[in-house]
């Protein structure tokens, strides 16, 4: 577990953020997260406040309080689903957070189960009348890097407090139909002393894909406001 924290964890993961910074030379970055990557980006910001001149989260995952005060992405997708995968769904749990018996996989096995959420969440995307972007070939999924995040967060923690370091420019972006809830959203954005939260009507989660012109000039005025 350790050994999963200092190399694939979140720590190391906003490392490699400050890395990238110093190779291309930056004193200062604009950093775009969609996601977990929101999630990220905010966590860079609190590490590294000084080195960040704006950024934009695009339905930001709602980590930054653990347990989390909502229901979470996996207890919203089980509520969407239609009755005949629920039984399939709840025995996919069982296996996904059966971290009694995690190292005796591999990065395989743990790669082949992480693929098996996919069918899932599109499924619960359908209740939504919503379809996710379209994935190319060559970008499967990680095996143990998941469970690294897993392990790195912990059971309990609370990020909010140290958002509050970050004085850049924050635009928090929130699609109305994204099955996280628009509370969550606000929530990343009240954590920001210098914070605007945007609401794309008729989006999900991948508001870029789903309304990328109305999410391109959003994004892109935000930007000209901050150069």
């Amino acid at each position: 577990m350790k050994t999963l924290d200092r190399t694939l964890g979140l720590g190391a993961q906003i490392a490699d953020i400050e890395r990238i910074r110093r190779i291309l030379g930056e004193e200062k970055l604009v950093l775009i997260g969609h996601s977990f990557g929101g999630f990220l980006a905010s966590l860079y910001a609190a590490e590294f406040p000084g080195r960040v001149k704006a950024l934009v989260l695009v339905a930001p995952a709602t980590l930054l309080v653990m347990p989390s005060e909502g229901s979470d992405l996996f207890e919203q997708v089980g509520n969407l689903l239609p009755p005949e995968l629920k039984d399939d769904y709840a025995d996919f749990r069982k296996r996904y957070f059966d971290f009694s018996h995690m190292f005796t996989k591999s990065e395989a096995d743990l790669a082949a189960l992480n693929s098996e959420f996919p069918k899932y969440y599109v499924a619960a995307l359908e209740a939504r009348n919503l379809t996710p972007p379209h994935v190319s070939g060559g970008n499967e999924n990680g095996g143990w890097m998941v469970y690294a995040m897993y392990m790195s967060m912990g059971k309990r923690h609370d990020y909010r407090p140290a958002m509050g370091r970050v004085a850049a420019p924050v635009l928090v972006v929130h699609g109305a139909l994204d099955l996280q809830s628009e509370n969550a959203d606000r929530q990343y954005a009240s954590c920001f002393p210098n914070s605007t939260l945007a609401v794309i009507q008729g989006a999900g989660h991948f508001m870029y894909d789903e309304q990328p012109e109305v999410f391109s000039q959003l994004v892109g005025k935000f930007l000209e406001k901050v150069r």
